[in-house]
């Protein structure tokens, strides 16, 4: 009986052996080939009533191709806007020498607008350099998100480091300035094709709106402080100071524009009418194109005529017992709200104001301290409000 048995077993399992190879062959005969195993991503970054928050860890994995060597880390995270909810966190590898600069860099005072264009639309690519085929320099290129693998590129090239890559908002199309200062761009979702050039870089970096780069830049400021308005004809930047697309270059060099002060007049240069008693502060964004928000020693809203040729108001929007230090800001979508950090206690807390005088900041949650054995922790940034 049990011989028996044992064999009808047998049968059996050779019978569903040649069932299962039956239904993986095709009519030929010829073995389908297996569905390679996916690649685990966890939820998705970009998401209705989200925040995503940014932070580099400077050399903190070692290198995979030396011993000696370490390689950046970023962190890009998902959080629910009305609870503070982790909906996702993923990790980026950097291969050597691999940067992402505005991140891992030295500290900055970065915009939101420009954090945001190192990512593609989906939040699947982030811009930065890599070293070129045979070590030939540092060229534009984007990693993965999560994972940190190079996508199509860098390119080899004899001009130089590459630099100042980011994303045209909304797009998978990456811009970027080459080592000879030519400002180009290249689509990263057609791989292979070919480059597109926008004429020459006079600074070493720029600004993007839309599909217009900014190519000079006011004395004292750079590319990442800069705010242009959403009609793209006038940009602020850290100071404050503003000027004009079409303001011709100054004679300090080709690269420059001399700004109009926001604020008091000061070493020759002229300040904008209205403005004298306007509070020192570092643009957010433009909740429209004559309303700037900016911060400082408080939040304010900036309110400009309509051609931006004078300083209608300045307003405080907190009231001195709830103000804290920002840490970096985002506007809603709507540009009626805005989200922040402030560092309290070895902890990012992430608030919300809605941007009406008198307004009560919330906390929405805490990102936390940095897990043990963490190094060289940047600061989380706040990158948008999707």
């Amino acid at each position: 009986m049990l011989r028996t048995a044992r064999r009808h077993l047998l049968l059996a399992v050779a019978a569903a052996l040649t069932l299962s190879a039956c239904a993986g062959s095709t009519g030929t005969g010829t073995p389908s080939a297996a569905p390679p195993p996916a690649t685990p991503q966890g939820p998705a970054i970009a998401g209705k009533d989200r925040v995503v928050v940014a932070w580099c860890e400077r050399f903190g994995a070692p290198s995979p191709v030396s011993a000696d060597a370490k390689v950046h880390v970023i962190t890009v995270e998902a959080l629910s806007m009305p609870d503070g909810a982790r909906i996702t966190r993923q990790k980026v590898t950097l291969p050597e020498r691999g940067s992402v600069d505005t991140l891992c860099g030295e500290p900055r005072s970065t915009t939101a607008a420009a954090d945001r264009s190192l990512f593609n639309a989906d939040f699947t690519l982030i811009a930065g350099t890599a070293p070129r085929p045979g070590g030939d320099g540092l060229g534009a290129t984007a990693f993965t998100v999560p994972g940190g693998t190079p996508v199509d590129g860098p390119k080899a090239s004899a001009a130089g480091n590459d630099s100042a890559p980011v994303f045209q908002p909304g797009t998978s199309v990456l811009w970027y300035a080459t080592g000879d200062r030519q400002v180009t761009s290249r689509d990263l979702g057609a791989p292979g094709s070919a480059p597109s050039g926008h004429g020459a870089a006079p600074g070493p970096d720029f600004v993007l709106a839309g599909d217009q780069p900014w190519l000079r830049r006011p004395l004292e400021s750079k590319a990442d402080q800069v705010a242009v308005s959403p009609d793209g004809t006038v940009a602020v930047g850290t100071g404050l100071s503003l000027w004009h697309r079409t303001d011709p270059a100054s004679s300090y060099a080709a690269e420059y524009v001399e700004p109009m002060l926001i604020g008091r007049t000061a070493n020759g240069r002229a300040a904008l009418p209205g403005s004298e008693h306007a509070p020192y502060c570092s643009p957010i964004g433009w909740t429209s194109d004559v309303t700037l928000f900016c911060g400082g020693d408080n939040l304010y809203l900036l309110t400009f005529s309509a051609d931006r040729g004078r300083l209608e108001t300045s307003t405080a929007l907190l009231p001195p017992e709830h103000f804290r230090r920002v840490d970096s800001a985002a506007l809603a979508p709507d540009g009626r709200s805005l989200a922040y950090l402030a560092s309290e206690d070895g902890h990012t807390v992430l608030y919300r104001l809605d941007l009406a005088p008198g307004a009560v900041p919330s906390v929405v949650g805490s990102i936390g301290m940095p897990p043990e054995g963490v190094v060289n922790p940047l600061t989380p940034r706040l990158i948008a409000w999707l």
